[in-house]
Protein backbone atom coordinates (compact mmCIF):
# COMPACT_ATOMS: atom_id res chain seq x y z
CA UNK A 1 0.00 0.00 0.00
CA UNK A 2 2.80 2.34 0.87
CA UNK A 3 4.40 1.61 -2.48
CA UNK A 4 1.13 2.51 -4.17
CA UNK A 5 0.92 5.81 -2.29
CA UNK A 6 4.54 6.53 -3.11
CA UNK A 7 3.83 5.96 -6.81
CA UNK A 8 0.81 8.26 -6.66
CA UNK A 9 2.86 10.98 -4.90
CA UNK A 10 5.60 10.73 -7.51
CA UNK A 11 3.03 10.95 -10.28
CA UNK A 12 1.53 14.06 -8.67
CA UNK A 13 4.97 15.68 -8.38
CA UNK A 14 5.66 14.96 -12.04
CA UNK A 15 2.33 16.47 -13.07
CA UNK A 16 2.98 19.56 -10.95
CA UNK A 17 6.47 19.91 -12.34
CA UNK A 18 5.13 19.63 -15.89
CA UNK A 19 2.47 22.24 -15.17
CA UNK A 20 5.07 24.61 -13.70
CA UNK A 21 7.39 24.16 -16.66
CA UNK A 22 4.52 24.75 -19.07
CA UNK A 23 3.43 27.83 -17.15
CA UNK A 24 6.98 29.18 -17.13
CA UNK A 25 7.24 28.54 -20.86
CA UNK A 26 4.06 30.44 -21.67
CA UNK A 27 4.96 33.26 -19.29
CA UNK A 28 8.30 33.62 -21.05
CA UNK A 29 6.56 33.71 -24.43
CA UNK A 30 4.10 36.34 -23.19
CA UNK A 31 6.90 38.43 -21.71
CA UNK A 32 8.92 38.31 -24.92
CA UNK A 33 5.84 39.17 -26.95
CA UNK A 34 5.08 42.05 -24.62
CA UNK A 35 8.65 43.33 -24.80
CA UNK A 36 8.60 43.07 -28.57
CA UNK A 37 5.36 45.04 -28.74
CA UNK A 38 6.71 47.77 -26.48
CA UNK A 39 9.95 47.94 -28.42
CA UNK A 40 8.18 48.30 -31.75
CA UNK A 41 5.93 51.06 -30.39
CA UNK A 42 8.90 52.94 -28.94
CA UNK A 43 10.83 52.65 -32.19
CA UNK A 44 7.80 53.79 -34.10
CA UNK A 45 7.49 56.90 -31.95
CA UNK A 46 11.20 57.66 -31.82
CA UNK A 47 12.20 57.13 -35.44
CA UNK A 48 11.05 60.07 -37.54
CA UNK A 49 10.34 59.43 -41.25
CA UNK A 50 12.66 62.30 -42.18
CA UNK A 51 15.29 62.15 -39.43
CA UNK A 52 17.79 64.68 -40.76
CA UNK A 53 18.18 68.13 -39.25
CA UNK A 54 20.28 69.69 -42.01
CA UNK A 55 17.81 69.52 -44.87
CA UNK A 56 18.49 71.59 -48.03
CA UNK A 57 16.10 74.24 -46.70
CA UNK A 58 18.40 74.77 -43.71
CA UNK A 59 21.87 74.32 -45.18
CA UNK A 60 23.60 74.17 -48.55
CA UNK A 61 26.89 72.41 -49.18
CA UNK A 62 27.59 74.54 -52.25
CA UNK A 63 26.61 78.09 -51.27
CA UNK A 64 27.24 80.25 -48.25
CA UNK A 65 24.55 80.04 -45.61
CA UNK A 66 23.38 82.92 -43.45
CA UNK A 67 21.50 82.68 -40.16
CA UNK A 68 20.23 84.94 -37.46
CA UNK A 69 21.46 83.47 -34.19
CA UNK A 70 20.75 83.97 -30.52
CA UNK A 71 23.14 82.44 -27.96
CA UNK A 72 21.70 82.42 -24.45
CA UNK A 73 23.29 81.61 -21.12
CA UNK A 74 21.88 81.96 -17.62
CA UNK A 75 23.36 85.48 -17.43
CA UNK A 76 23.94 86.82 -20.94
CA UNK A 77 22.85 86.53 -24.53
CA UNK A 78 24.46 87.33 -27.86
CA UNK A 79 22.36 88.14 -30.89
CA UNK A 80 23.92 88.29 -34.28
CA UNK A 81 24.55 86.63 -37.61
CA UNK A 82 26.33 83.44 -38.61
CA UNK A 83 27.79 82.89 -42.05
CA UNK A 84 28.66 79.31 -42.84
CA UNK A 85 30.39 77.84 -45.88
CA UNK A 86 31.70 74.39 -46.74
CA UNK A 87 35.26 74.47 -48.02
CA UNK A 88 36.45 71.05 -49.14
CA UNK A 89 36.07 68.63 -46.23
CA UNK A 90 35.61 71.31 -43.56
CA UNK A 91 33.10 73.97 -42.59
CA UNK A 92 34.15 77.56 -42.03
CA UNK A 93 32.00 80.06 -40.21
CA UNK A 94 31.88 83.49 -38.66
CA UNK A 95 29.68 84.80 -35.86
CA UNK A 96 29.06 88.55 -35.92
CA UNK A 97 27.05 90.69 -33.54
CA UNK A 98 24.23 93.02 -34.56
CA UNK A 99 26.73 95.83 -35.19
CA UNK A 100 28.53 93.52 -37.65
CA UNK A 101 31.54 93.22 -35.35
CA UNK A 102 33.14 89.78 -35.35
CA UNK A 103 32.59 87.65 -32.25
CA UNK A 104 34.66 84.70 -33.45
CA UNK A 105 35.52 82.57 -36.47
CA UNK A 106 35.27 78.81 -36.39
CA UNK A 107 36.47 75.85 -38.43
CA UNK A 108 34.82 72.44 -38.15
CA UNK A 109 36.60 69.36 -39.50
CA UNK A 110 35.67 65.70 -39.13
CA UNK A 111 37.70 65.53 -35.92
CA UNK A 112 37.15 68.81 -34.07
CA UNK A 113 35.96 72.42 -34.02
CA UNK A 114 38.38 75.29 -33.45
CA UNK A 115 37.43 78.85 -32.51
CA UNK A 116 39.59 81.69 -33.85
CA UNK A 117 39.72 85.46 -33.32
CA UNK A 118 37.51 85.24 -30.23
CA UNK A 119 36.40 88.49 -28.57
CA UNK A 120 37.73 89.10 -25.07
CA UNK A 121 34.36 88.49 -23.38
CA UNK A 122 34.39 84.89 -24.61
CA UNK A 123 38.14 84.31 -24.74
CA UNK A 124 38.21 81.89 -21.82
CA UNK A 125 39.26 78.28 -22.26
CA UNK A 126 36.13 76.74 -20.72
CA UNK A 127 33.80 78.92 -22.81
CA UNK A 128 35.68 78.17 -26.01
CA UNK A 129 35.79 74.46 -25.20
CA UNK A 130 32.03 74.30 -24.62
CA UNK A 131 31.06 76.35 -27.67
CA UNK A 132 33.48 74.43 -29.90
CA UNK A 133 32.06 71.10 -28.71
CA UNK A 134 28.52 72.32 -29.30
CA UNK A 135 29.33 73.55 -32.80
CA UNK A 136 31.03 70.27 -33.65
CA UNK A 137 27.98 68.31 -32.49
CA UNK A 138 25.60 70.68 -34.27
CA UNK A 139 27.41 70.67 -37.61
CA UNK A 140 27.91 66.89 -37.62
CA UNK A 141 24.54 65.82 -36.25
CA UNK A 142 23.64 64.14 -39.56
CA UNK A 143 27.12 62.75 -40.25
CA UNK A 144 27.12 58.94 -39.86
CA UNK A 145 30.93 58.88 -39.58
CA UNK A 146 31.14 60.64 -36.20
CA UNK A 147 31.34 58.56 -33.03
CA UNK A 148 28.13 59.79 -31.39
CA UNK A 149 25.90 59.29 -34.44
CA UNK A 150 24.72 55.76 -33.58
CA UNK A 151 23.68 56.90 -30.09
CA UNK A 152 21.41 59.70 -31.28
CA UNK A 153 17.68 59.42 -30.65
CA UNK A 154 15.52 60.90 -33.41
CA UNK A 155 11.83 61.56 -32.98
CA UNK A 156 8.94 63.87 -33.75
CA UNK A 157 8.00 66.60 -31.31
CA UNK A 158 4.92 68.69 -32.12
CA UNK A 159 5.50 68.07 -35.81
CA UNK A 160 9.16 69.09 -35.60
CA UNK A 161 12.21 66.92 -36.12
CA UNK A 162 14.08 66.40 -32.87
CA UNK A 163 17.39 64.78 -32.02
CA UNK A 164 18.68 64.12 -28.52
CA UNK A 165 21.98 62.90 -27.11
CA UNK A 166 22.70 62.85 -23.39
CA UNK A 167 22.08 66.45 -22.23
CA UNK A 168 21.85 67.92 -25.73
CA UNK A 169 18.80 68.34 -27.91
CA UNK A 170 18.28 69.81 -31.37
CA UNK A 171 14.81 70.72 -32.65
CA UNK A 172 14.26 71.68 -36.29
CA UNK A 173 10.98 73.27 -37.28
CA UNK A 174 9.37 73.99 -40.61
CA UNK A 175 9.59 77.72 -39.85
CA UNK A 176 13.29 77.86 -40.73
CA UNK A 177 14.41 77.73 -37.10
CA UNK A 178 16.73 75.21 -35.45
CA UNK A 179 17.03 75.25 -31.67
CA UNK A 180 19.95 73.61 -29.90
CA UNK A 181 19.81 73.16 -26.14
CA UNK A 182 22.77 72.12 -24.00
CA UNK A 183 21.06 71.63 -20.65
CA UNK A 184 24.24 70.50 -18.92
CA UNK A 185 25.92 73.86 -19.56
CA UNK A 186 22.80 76.01 -19.47
CA UNK A 187 23.25 77.11 -23.09
CA UNK A 188 20.71 77.58 -25.82
CA UNK A 189 21.27 78.44 -29.47
CA UNK A 190 18.62 79.48 -31.94
CA UNK A 191 19.50 79.47 -35.64
CA UNK A 192 17.07 81.05 -38.07
CA UNK A 193 17.78 80.59 -41.76
CA UNK A 194 17.92 83.90 -43.61
CA UNK A 195 16.79 84.31 -47.19
CA UNK A 196 16.72 88.09 -47.37
CA UNK A 197 20.51 88.38 -47.43
CA UNK A 198 22.85 87.30 -50.21
CA UNK A 199 25.57 85.55 -48.19
CA UNK A 200 27.87 85.40 -51.24
CA UNK A 201 28.32 89.16 -50.92
CA UNK A 202 29.48 88.85 -47.32
CA UNK A 203 33.12 88.32 -46.40
CA UNK A 204 33.85 85.03 -44.70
Amino acid sequence: MFDRLHQIANACRMVCQTVRQTAYFYCAILLMAGCSSVKSVVNGDMQAPDPFVWTPEFRSDEQKNSYRIVMKTTKNSITGLVFLKKNGDKWQGTLMNEMMAKVFDFIVTDEKCELLNVISMMDKWYIKKTVAADLFFFIHIDNPDVSFYKNLKRFKQDGKRAVSYKKKQVIAGQDGVIRFINSRRGLQYEWRKMVELDPDKMLL
